[in-house]
């Protein structure tokens, strides 16, 4: 009896051993899921994919026209800090926040400062200025349940570069009391005084929510050279330098949706003009038959001569913007930005929406693999 008994306690031992190591056997199981699934959802994240429309014309009104596919944040102009007091002219239209919220998209109303450094310099140096400009913010965000706000502060002086930073902070801050998304456009990183020596990116990328690298204008309107707008080396050469300094998941992409037509007289006279995709591709198809695809610069270049001048395209299109959205995904960029509605033609938007598609990674399969070996 005594054997039998020693037997049965023993019997009922092993089992509760057995039940115990079952128990956390399956509760690892059920941590390494839960990391899985976690890393399955990071993967598979939605990209942002935003687009700037500072002109609102029926043929462009994205709250009107049908929704584009993978657009998922818009960005109107709608909020001027014209004042040195600190004062916003807001052009928000009702309408325009109904239907585009309709289609699903979210706002991110943008935000500039007229680009007049001297005003500039004054409200950032005011106290009292600086919280009027972030109590309108606030008051914006409560009446229309804003869902972000993309800040466009360009020409500033050098000397206010940690004023701008401080700045940042101050809103960032406040705003996030309301869980209002802040997002800055900065551009590449040059030696140019009032448009990129101001930004502290290091520092900006530590309070904002987002930068926007507005990676365009490589060659600007009022440049003497001519060349382009966007070159692919110059604009992968400025994604690097950021990620640097910035987590590559606080990075948008700006990228142009337009180029210039440069026009160049044999005394070396250089001026340009804005040309939209469009009215590049009759341009290209009307003056020059023998267009030169430019490996490095990741774009179709041509010219032609007319009275004396000679003019020249160095043109964006599907082709070269795809080369560009491709950063995105070797950089772990957070998305791209699109300047502006408008000047794209058609095959654009599902080329953008195409590259910035993860596929997802079926490692929940591989996991019971690893489990039953």
């Amino acid at each position: 009896m005594i054997d039998i008994r020693r037997r049965e306690e023993q019997l009922h031992l092993c089992k509760k051993i057995i039940y115990m190591t079952l128990g956390v056997y399956m509760m690892m199981i059920s941590i390494c899921l839960a990391g899985q699934n976690d890393n399955l959802s990071k993967e598979t994240s939605e990209k942002i994919n935003l687009v700037w429309q500072p002109v609102i014309d029926e043929e462009n009104d994205l709250s009107k026209i049908d929704k584009i596919s993978g657009v998922n944040v818009i960005s109107p102009s709608w909020f001027v800090i014209d004042s040195e007091q600190g004062h916003i002219q807001n052009k928000i239209d009702i309408n325009y926040l109904k239907n585009a919220r309709e289609k699903g998209y979210k706002i991110w109303p943008l935000i500039h400062n007229d680009f007049n450094a001297e005003m500039t310099h004054k409200w950032l140096n005011d106290k009292k200025a600086k919280d009027y400009i972030i109590r309108q913010l606030i008051f914006y965000a409560h009446r229309y349940n804003i869902e972000g706000y993309n800040f466009d502060l360009e020409n500033i002086y050098d000397e206010d570069r940690d004023k701008l930073t401080e700045f940042m902070k101050e809103v960032t801050e406040a705003l996030h009391q309301d869980k209002v998304i802040i997002s800055m456009d900065i551009t590449v990183a040059s030696d140019m005084e009032n448009w990129s020596k101001c930004y502290d990116r290091k520092a900006l990328g530590e309070y904002v929510d987002y930068l926007v690298l507005m990676a365009y204008d490589e060659h600007g309107r009022l440049s003497k050279t001519a060349g382009s707008v966007a070159s692919l080396n110059w604009v992968e050469n400025g994604v690097k330098d950021l990620t640097e300094q910035v987590p590559s998941e606080k990075i948008i992409l700006g990228i142009p949706l337009y180029m210039r037509l440069w026009e160049e007289d044999y005394e070396g006279n250089v001026s340009a003009k804005t040309l939209n995709m469009e009215d590049a591709n009759k341009l290209m198809k009307e003056k020059d038959k023998y267009p030169i695809w430019l490996k490095n610069e990741g774009q179709i270049y041509f010219a032609y001569h007319e009275d004396g001048k000679i003019y020249r395209v160095w043109k964006e299109d599907v082709n070269s913007l795809r080369l560009k959205v491709d950063l995105v995904k070797k950089y772990k960029l957070a998305g791209v930005a699109s300047w502006r509605k408008g000047f794209e033609t058609k095959d654009i938007w599902p080329m953008i929406n195409k590259r910035l598609q993860k596929k997802k990674l079926f490692v929940y399969d591989e996991f019971h693999k690893q489990i039953a070996t």
